[in-house]
């Protein structure tokens, strides 16, 4: 697979307490989507790959297939704050000792959705992420936000359409964690 086919952007939308997490390749409608809905207690991951198309569903607060769930990761917060996109943002820093990999993480705390973290290694940050990382396989992601809006979110944006084959966990991991490191 080319380098051209690995997901270069990640737009989150939300609308009440559902998201909807898109990490996009840059060719077609490729990538990886995952539905966070605490109302239903679940969590699915779908991926769009090349003409297949895979789903897992888990429950609410899984981390989602693809993403290392970090366990040996520190989050310190440093009370240090600034203004991004007009809005007042916090920082912390995130250590993983394992890798000897630091990273500064910026979050927002005025965008009122409950739990924004609960289905990823960042739990424990109550805001609005606009700058962190994540581990994808064996490569470090990170993800610096362009932009905020408040636009509306229909409902038909929180579904996906097509058959998708349903997979279990470890066969999504696998699979996402190949496209990662190819």
């Amino acid at each position: 697979m080319s380098e051209a086919m690995l997901p270069n952007s990640l737009v989150v939308k939300f609308k009440q307490n559902k998201i909807l997490m898109e990490i996009m390749t840059p060719i077609g409608n490729n990538g990886i989507f995952n539905i966070i809905d605490p109302e239903q207690g679940r969590i699915d991951t779908f991926l769009r790959l090349l003409g297949m198309k895979f789903c897992y569903t888990g429950i609410f607060g899984e981390i989602p297939p693809g993403i290392d769930p970090m366990t040996d990761m520190k989050i310190e917060k440093t009370g240090v704050t600034r203004e991004m996109f007009g809005l007042n943002c916090l920082n912390a820093k995130a250590t993983i000792p394992t890798g000897s990999y630091e990273f500064d993480l910026w979050y927002t705390e005025e965008i009122g959705i409950d739990d924004p973290n609960s289905s990823t290694p960042f739990s424990t940050i109550d805001g609005v992420l606009i700058s962190f990382f994540y581990r994808m396989g064996e490569m470090i992601v990170e993800f610096q936000a362009e932009g905020v809006y408040n636009k509306p979110v229909s409902d038909k944006d929180l579904t996906l359409s097509g058959k998708f084959r349903n997979i279990d966990r470890d066969d999504m991991d696998s699979i996402i964690s190949k496209m990662m490191n190819l």
